[in-house]
Protein backbone atom coordinates (compact mmCIF):
# COMPACT_ATOMS: atom_id res chain seq x y z
CA UNK A 1 0.00 0.00 0.00
CA UNK A 2 1.27 3.27 -1.36
CA UNK A 3 0.16 6.80 0.62
CA UNK A 4 1.48 10.01 0.02
CA UNK A 5 1.62 12.54 2.74
CA UNK A 6 2.56 16.46 2.04
CA UNK A 7 3.81 18.30 4.91
CA UNK A 8 4.70 21.90 4.16
CA UNK A 9 3.92 22.26 0.56
CA UNK A 10 5.24 21.94 -2.60
CA UNK A 11 7.28 19.86 -4.95
CA UNK A 12 11.27 19.89 -5.42
CA UNK A 13 12.74 22.28 -7.69
CA UNK A 14 15.17 23.55 -9.61
CA UNK A 15 18.67 22.90 -8.73
CA UNK A 16 20.38 25.59 -6.63
CA UNK A 17 23.66 25.03 -5.26
CA UNK A 18 25.45 22.04 -3.47
CA UNK A 19 26.73 22.04 0.10
CA UNK A 20 30.17 22.21 -0.61
CA UNK A 21 30.14 24.15 -3.36
CA UNK A 22 30.21 27.26 -1.19
CA UNK A 23 30.67 27.88 2.64
CA UNK A 24 27.90 28.23 4.46
CA UNK A 25 29.47 28.02 7.63
CA UNK A 26 27.78 25.98 10.96
CA UNK A 27 24.08 25.38 10.98
CA UNK A 28 22.56 27.85 13.65
CA UNK A 29 20.21 27.19 16.71
CA UNK A 30 20.58 23.29 16.00
CA UNK A 31 18.10 21.01 18.20
CA UNK A 32 20.14 18.86 20.19
CA UNK A 33 17.91 17.03 22.31
CA UNK A 34 14.32 17.06 23.45
CA UNK A 35 15.14 19.80 26.19
CA UNK A 36 17.18 22.03 23.35
CA UNK A 37 14.09 21.81 21.12
CA UNK A 38 11.84 23.40 23.33
CA UNK A 39 13.30 26.99 23.23
CA UNK A 40 12.52 27.31 19.91
CA UNK A 41 8.42 27.02 20.29
CA UNK A 42 8.01 25.56 17.20
CA UNK A 43 4.87 26.20 15.33
CA UNK A 44 2.84 23.33 15.00
CA UNK A 45 0.41 22.68 12.30
CA UNK A 46 -1.45 20.03 13.01
CA UNK A 47 -1.51 16.42 12.03
CA UNK A 48 0.11 15.66 8.81
CA UNK A 49 -2.82 14.42 6.57
CA UNK A 50 -1.84 11.97 3.22
CA UNK A 51 -2.43 13.71 0.28
CA UNK A 52 -1.90 17.48 1.15
CA UNK A 53 -0.01 19.58 0.66
CA UNK A 54 0.03 22.10 3.54
CA UNK A 55 3.11 25.02 3.29
CA UNK A 56 5.01 27.57 5.67
CA UNK A 57 7.04 30.23 6.23
CA UNK A 58 10.17 31.18 8.15
CA UNK A 59 9.71 34.70 9.73
CA UNK A 60 11.52 36.28 12.62
CA UNK A 61 9.38 35.26 15.04
CA UNK A 62 8.39 31.81 13.39
CA UNK A 63 11.50 29.86 12.69
CA UNK A 64 10.60 26.06 13.81
CA UNK A 65 7.75 24.55 11.79
CA UNK A 66 6.26 21.05 13.08
CA UNK A 67 4.04 18.67 11.57
CA UNK A 68 2.69 15.64 12.76
CA UNK A 69 2.13 11.69 11.40
CA UNK A 70 1.24 8.19 12.91
CA UNK A 71 2.11 5.09 11.58
CA UNK A 72 -0.13 1.95 12.47
CA UNK A 73 2.90 -0.34 11.52
CA UNK A 74 6.04 -1.05 10.00
CA UNK A 75 6.45 1.78 6.82
CA UNK A 76 9.30 3.24 4.40
CA UNK A 77 8.88 7.17 4.86
CA UNK A 78 10.28 9.96 2.15
CA UNK A 79 10.23 13.24 3.63
CA UNK A 80 11.68 16.04 1.96
CA UNK A 81 11.19 19.94 1.81
CA UNK A 82 10.72 21.94 -1.59
CA UNK A 83 9.45 25.15 -2.86
CA UNK A 84 6.36 27.35 -2.59
CA UNK A 85 3.72 27.46 -5.04
CA UNK A 86 2.88 30.93 -4.41
CA UNK A 87 6.64 31.74 -4.10
CA UNK A 88 9.51 30.69 -6.07
CA UNK A 89 12.52 31.86 -4.45
CA UNK A 90 15.01 28.69 -3.34
CA UNK A 91 14.69 28.77 1.29
CA UNK A 92 17.69 26.83 2.48
CA UNK A 93 15.76 24.46 5.03
CA UNK A 94 16.90 21.78 7.80
CA UNK A 95 14.45 18.84 8.39
CA UNK A 96 14.43 16.84 11.35
CA UNK A 97 12.45 13.62 12.07
CA UNK A 98 11.22 12.59 15.78
CA UNK A 99 9.59 9.79 17.51
CA UNK A 100 7.12 10.35 20.06
CA UNK A 101 8.22 8.62 23.11
CA UNK A 102 5.49 6.85 26.34
CA UNK A 103 4.96 10.16 28.37
CA UNK A 104 4.48 12.79 25.39
CA UNK A 105 7.82 14.32 24.23
CA UNK A 106 9.63 13.82 21.35
CA UNK A 107 13.47 13.22 22.82
CA UNK A 108 16.40 13.67 20.79
CA UNK A 109 15.71 13.63 16.90
CA UNK A 110 15.85 10.42 14.75
CA UNK A 111 17.56 11.74 11.78
CA UNK A 112 18.28 15.08 10.20
CA UNK A 113 19.38 16.20 6.36
CA UNK A 114 20.43 19.81 5.35
CA UNK A 115 21.02 19.55 1.68
CA UNK A 116 19.73 17.08 -0.45
CA UNK A 117 19.55 16.18 -4.67
CA UNK A 118 21.86 19.32 -5.24
CA UNK A 119 19.74 21.91 -3.53
CA UNK A 120 19.67 23.82 -0.97
CA UNK A 121 15.94 21.47 0.51
CA UNK A 122 16.42 18.60 2.33
CA UNK A 123 15.17 14.74 1.97
CA UNK A 124 14.94 12.10 4.25
CA UNK A 125 14.24 8.39 3.96
CA UNK A 126 13.45 5.77 6.62
CA UNK A 127 12.04 2.45 7.61
CA UNK A 128 10.11 2.79 10.75
CA UNK A 129 7.56 1.48 13.05
CA UNK A 130 4.23 1.59 14.28
CA UNK A 131 3.95 5.19 15.97
CA UNK A 132 3.57 9.30 15.94
CA UNK A 133 6.16 10.70 13.95
CA UNK A 134 7.11 14.86 13.97
CA UNK A 135 8.81 16.62 11.28
CA UNK A 136 10.56 19.80 12.18
CA UNK A 137 11.67 22.60 9.50
CA UNK A 138 13.97 24.95 10.13
CA UNK A 139 16.55 27.72 8.63
CA UNK A 140 19.95 26.57 8.14
CA UNK A 141 21.12 29.96 9.86
CA UNK A 142 18.76 31.88 12.00
CA UNK A 143 18.32 34.21 8.99
CA UNK A 144 17.10 32.42 6.84
CA UNK A 145 13.70 33.22 5.64
CA UNK A 146 11.08 32.36 3.03
CA UNK A 147 7.94 30.04 2.34
CA UNK A 148 8.52 26.37 1.74
CA UNK A 149 7.09 23.46 1.25
CA UNK A 150 7.56 19.48 2.91
CA UNK A 151 6.02 16.23 0.70
CA UNK A 152 6.61 12.75 2.85
CA UNK A 153 5.57 9.43 1.01
CA UNK A 154 4.35 6.75 2.99
CA UNK A 155 4.94 3.08 1.91
CA UNK A 156 3.93 -0.22 3.28
CA UNK A 157 1.30 -1.42 6.08
CA UNK A 158 1.57 0.79 8.52
CA UNK A 159 0.82 3.75 5.80
CA UNK A 160 -2.55 5.28 7.72
CA UNK A 161 -5.42 5.75 5.30
CA UNK A 162 -5.80 9.45 3.70
CA UNK A 163 -7.89 11.37 5.97
CA UNK A 164 -10.60 13.87 4.68
CA UNK A 165 -11.07 17.18 4.28
CA UNK A 166 -12.73 19.33 7.19
CA UNK A 167 -15.12 21.17 4.10
CA UNK A 168 -15.25 18.54 1.89
CA UNK A 169 -13.96 18.15 -1.50
CA UNK A 170 -15.49 21.51 -3.36
CA UNK A 171 -16.45 24.61 -1.93
CA UNK A 172 -19.73 24.10 -3.00
CA UNK A 173 -19.75 21.76 0.03
CA UNK A 174 -18.60 24.22 2.10
CA UNK A 175 -21.17 26.22 1.07
CA UNK A 176 -23.37 23.17 2.28
CA UNK A 177 -22.23 23.26 5.75
CA UNK A 178 -20.18 20.13 5.33
CA UNK A 179 -17.52 21.76 7.41
CA UNK A 180 -19.71 23.65 9.84
CA UNK A 181 -21.89 26.63 10.56
CA UNK A 182 -22.06 29.75 8.10
CA UNK A 183 -21.62 32.02 10.40
CA UNK A 184 -21.35 34.99 7.79
CA UNK A 185 -21.29 35.66 3.92
CA UNK A 186 -20.58 38.99 2.59
CA UNK A 187 -19.21 40.40 -1.13
CA UNK A 188 -16.23 42.86 -0.58
CA UNK A 189 -15.65 45.39 -2.96
CA UNK A 190 -12.11 47.23 -2.71
CA UNK A 191 -13.48 50.30 -1.15
CA UNK A 192 -14.19 48.37 1.68
CA UNK A 193 -12.51 48.64 4.99
CA UNK A 194 -10.46 45.65 5.46
CA UNK A 195 -7.99 44.85 8.77
CA UNK A 196 -4.37 44.35 7.86
CA UNK A 197 -5.27 40.45 8.30
CA UNK A 198 -8.13 40.40 6.02
CA UNK A 199 -5.59 42.36 3.25
CA UNK A 200 -2.92 40.06 3.43
CA UNK A 201 -5.43 37.55 3.00
CA UNK A 202 -7.09 38.96 -0.03
CA UNK A 203 -4.00 38.91 -1.53
CA UNK A 204 -2.60 35.17 -0.76
CA UNK A 205 -6.59 34.15 -1.92
CA UNK A 206 -5.80 35.89 -5.28
CA UNK A 207 -2.44 34.26 -5.67
CA UNK A 208 -4.04 30.99 -5.74
CA UNK A 209 -5.08 31.36 -9.24
CA UNK A 210 -3.00 32.75 -12.29
CA UNK A 211 -2.42 35.95 -10.95
CA UNK A 212 0.55 35.19 -8.76
CA UNK A 213 1.62 38.46 -9.33
CA UNK A 214 -0.80 40.40 -7.04
CA UNK A 215 0.76 42.20 -4.32
CA UNK A 216 -1.53 44.85 -3.28
CA UNK A 217 -5.06 44.82 -1.83
CA UNK A 218 -6.23 47.09 -4.37
CA UNK A 219 -4.52 45.25 -7.78
CA UNK A 220 -6.06 42.25 -6.60
CA UNK A 221 -10.10 43.46 -6.32
CA UNK A 222 -9.20 44.57 -10.05
CA UNK A 223 -8.13 40.99 -11.14
CA UNK A 224 -11.06 38.99 -10.39
CA UNK A 225 -14.36 38.61 -11.75
CA UNK A 226 -16.47 41.70 -11.15
CA UNK A 227 -14.03 43.38 -8.75
CA UNK A 228 -15.68 41.63 -6.27
CA UNK A 229 -14.50 38.76 -3.49
CA UNK A 230 -16.98 36.68 -1.41
CA UNK A 231 -16.40 36.28 2.22
CA UNK A 232 -17.56 33.40 3.90
CA UNK A 233 -17.41 32.75 7.82
CA UNK A 234 -17.15 29.55 8.93
CA UNK A 235 -17.73 28.24 12.55
CA UNK A 236 -16.68 24.18 13.32
CA UNK A 237 -18.89 23.87 16.75
CA UNK A 238 -17.66 20.54 17.14
CA UNK A 239 -13.73 20.98 16.87
CA UNK A 240 -14.65 24.84 18.11
CA UNK A 241 -12.50 26.15 15.63
CA UNK A 242 -13.51 29.70 13.65
CA UNK A 243 -12.40 29.32 9.38
CA UNK A 244 -12.72 32.29 6.63
CA UNK A 245 -12.74 31.52 2.76
CA UNK A 246 -11.87 33.98 0.50
CA UNK A 247 -13.61 33.03 -3.03
CA UNK A 248 -13.74 34.85 -6.23
CA UNK A 249 -14.21 34.24 -9.78
CA UNK A 250 -11.48 34.42 -12.35
CA UNK A 251 -12.47 33.71 -16.17
CA UNK A 252 -15.74 32.08 -14.86
CA UNK A 253 -13.93 29.85 -12.07
CA UNK A 254 -14.15 29.60 -8.73
CA UNK A 255 -10.82 30.38 -6.86
CA UNK A 256 -9.67 31.53 -3.71
CA UNK A 257 -8.52 30.03 -0.24
CA UNK A 258 -9.43 28.89 3.16
CA UNK A 259 -7.42 30.30 6.29
CA UNK A 260 -7.66 29.58 10.28
CA UNK A 261 -8.55 32.37 12.78
CA UNK A 262 -6.04 34.90 13.42
CA UNK A 263 -3.64 33.55 10.60
CA UNK A 264 -2.89 33.89 6.89
CA UNK A 265 -1.75 30.58 6.92
CA UNK A 266 -4.06 28.58 4.05
CA UNK A 267 -5.75 25.44 5.35
CA UNK A 268 -6.76 25.27 1.60
CA UNK A 269 -6.53 27.04 -1.99
CA UNK A 270 -10.25 26.95 -3.89
CA UNK A 271 -9.12 25.99 -7.75
CA UNK A 272 -11.60 25.73 -10.06
CA UNK A 273 -14.01 25.29 -7.55
CA UNK A 274 -12.42 22.06 -5.86
CA UNK A 275 -10.63 22.25 -2.33
CA UNK A 276 -6.96 21.74 -2.90
CA UNK A 277 -4.12 21.52 -0.10
CA UNK A 278 -6.60 20.77 2.72
CA UNK A 279 -4.76 20.51 6.19
CA UNK A 280 -7.87 20.83 8.23
CA UNK A 281 -9.41 17.65 9.58
CA UNK A 282 -11.98 16.62 11.89
CA UNK A 283 -11.33 16.64 15.26
CA UNK A 284 -13.21 16.95 18.88
CA UNK A 285 -11.92 19.92 20.87
CA UNK A 286 -11.79 18.55 24.68
CA UNK A 287 -12.48 22.14 26.19
CA UNK A 288 -15.65 22.36 24.97
CA UNK A 289 -17.20 24.99 22.82
CA UNK A 290 -16.84 27.75 25.05
CA UNK A 291 -15.32 29.10 28.23
CA UNK A 292 -18.42 28.09 30.76
CA UNK A 293 -18.51 24.52 29.06
CA UNK A 294 -14.85 23.94 30.21
CA UNK A 295 -15.30 25.46 33.70
CA UNK A 296 -18.60 22.95 34.04
CA UNK A 297 -17.51 20.10 32.70
CA UNK A 298 -16.35 17.14 35.05
CA UNK A 299 -13.41 16.42 33.12
CA UNK A 300 -11.76 19.40 34.18
CA UNK A 301 -10.69 20.06 38.05
CA UNK A 302 -10.29 23.73 39.21
CA UNK A 303 -6.68 23.93 41.00
CA UNK A 304 -7.16 27.74 41.59
CA UNK A 305 -7.57 30.98 40.34
CA UNK A 306 -5.82 34.53 40.82
CA UNK A 307 -7.22 37.89 40.00
CA UNK A 308 -4.20 40.49 38.76
CA UNK A 309 -4.58 43.88 38.62
CA UNK A 310 -1.15 44.81 37.91
CA UNK A 311 2.24 43.99 35.50
CA UNK A 312 4.56 43.19 38.16
CA UNK A 313 2.19 40.60 39.58
CA UNK A 314 3.57 38.14 36.44
CA UNK A 315 6.52 37.01 35.00
CA UNK A 316 8.57 34.60 32.47
CA UNK A 317 6.10 32.60 30.36
CA UNK A 318 3.05 33.99 32.51
CA UNK A 319 3.80 37.16 31.68
CA UNK A 320 4.11 36.49 27.87
CA UNK A 321 1.19 34.13 27.95
CA UNK A 322 -0.98 37.07 29.56
CA UNK A 323 0.03 39.62 27.21
CA UNK A 324 -1.01 37.16 24.35
CA UNK A 325 -4.24 36.55 25.73
CA UNK A 326 -5.07 40.37 25.94
CA UNK A 327 -4.03 40.77 22.32
CA UNK A 328 -6.60 38.05 21.41
CA UNK A 329 -9.37 41.19 21.94
CA UNK A 330 -6.73 44.74 21.73
CA UNK A 331 -3.79 43.04 19.24
CA UNK A 332 -2.18 46.68 19.71
CA UNK A 333 -1.17 46.38 22.98
CA UNK A 334 2.19 47.24 23.83
CA UNK A 335 3.07 45.09 26.68
CA UNK A 336 1.36 43.56 29.72
CA UNK A 337 0.65 46.77 31.75
CA UNK A 338 -0.68 48.70 28.95
CA UNK A 339 -2.91 45.56 28.18
CA UNK A 340 -4.26 45.77 31.66
CA UNK A 341 -5.42 49.88 31.13
CA UNK A 342 -7.49 48.18 28.31
CA UNK A 343 -9.32 45.22 30.08
CA UNK A 344 -12.62 45.62 32.14
CA UNK A 345 -12.04 46.92 35.61
CA UNK A 346 -8.48 46.60 34.88
CA UNK A 347 -8.72 42.79 35.72
CA UNK A 348 -7.50 39.38 34.25
CA UNK A 349 -8.72 36.08 35.93
CA UNK A 350 -6.23 33.73 36.08
CA UNK A 351 -7.90 30.03 36.49
CA UNK A 352 -5.85 26.72 36.61
CA UNK A 353 -7.26 23.72 35.52
CA UNK A 354 -6.00 19.91 35.14
CA UNK A 355 -7.80 17.93 32.44
CA UNK A 356 -8.26 14.82 34.26
CA UNK A 357 -7.94 12.31 31.41
CA UNK A 358 -5.05 13.24 30.07
CA UNK A 359 -3.65 15.30 33.00
CA UNK A 360 -2.78 18.17 31.32
CA UNK A 361 -2.53 20.85 33.07
CA UNK A 362 -3.77 24.51 32.26
CA UNK A 363 -4.11 28.26 32.63
CA UNK A 364 -6.28 30.20 31.32
CA UNK A 365 -6.03 34.38 31.20
CA UNK A 366 -9.37 35.77 30.72
CA UNK A 367 -11.16 39.28 30.82
CA UNK A 368 -13.97 41.62 30.02
CA UNK A 369 -13.94 43.07 27.08
CA UNK A 370 -16.63 45.52 26.13
CA UNK A 371 -18.29 43.13 28.52
CA UNK A 372 -17.86 40.24 26.58
CA UNK A 373 -15.67 37.64 27.70
CA UNK A 374 -11.89 37.16 26.06
CA UNK A 375 -8.58 35.44 26.49
CA UNK A 376 -6.63 32.61 25.70
CA UNK A 377 -6.22 29.56 27.27
CA UNK A 378 -2.51 27.47 27.50
CA UNK A 379 -0.56 24.88 28.73
CA UNK A 380 0.37 25.75 32.28
CA UNK A 381 3.20 27.26 32.81
CA UNK A 382 4.47 27.87 28.72
CA UNK A 383 3.09 30.44 26.02
CA UNK A 384 1.52 27.04 24.43
CA UNK A 385 -1.89 28.51 23.12
CA UNK A 386 -4.42 25.95 23.51
CA UNK A 387 -7.69 27.90 22.32
CA UNK A 388 -8.39 31.15 21.92
CA UNK A 389 -11.33 33.03 23.59
CA UNK A 390 -13.74 35.33 21.69
CA UNK A 391 -17.08 36.28 22.69
CA UNK A 392 -16.67 33.36 25.83
CA UNK A 393 -16.33 30.93 22.56
CA UNK A 394 -13.19 28.68 21.72
CA UNK A 395 -12.23 30.04 17.73
CA UNK A 396 -8.98 27.78 17.16
CA UNK A 397 -9.03 24.83 19.80
CA UNK A 398 -5.65 23.12 19.48
CA UNK A 399 -6.30 20.59 22.31
CA UNK A 400 -7.73 17.57 21.08
CA UNK A 401 -5.95 14.65 22.25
Amino acid sequence: MKRTVLILAAALSLAACVEGEFDKGEEEEVPADGKLDSFARPTHHGELAFGDRPEATLTATERHHTWTFALTGEAAIHAFTGTSLTSRSTVDTVLYLYRQRADGSWGPYLARNDDANGTLYSALRRNLTAGTYRVLVKGYSASTRGRFSVQVDCEGAGCAAPSTCLFGATFGDLLDGVGGLITGDRAMVATDWLSPLDQARVVLAVQQSAHTDVTTVAEAFTRVDGNTIRRVDVYDEVGARSFVAFEYGAGDNSYGAVFGYGSTALVASIRDGDLTACTARAQTCALGTDWGTTRGDADFTRLGATVVTAAGQLSGADAAAATDAIRVAYADAADLADGLTRVDGGVLDVVDLRHEPTGTAIRAFTYGAGDNTYGALYQAGTTTRLASVVDGFYYDCSFAP
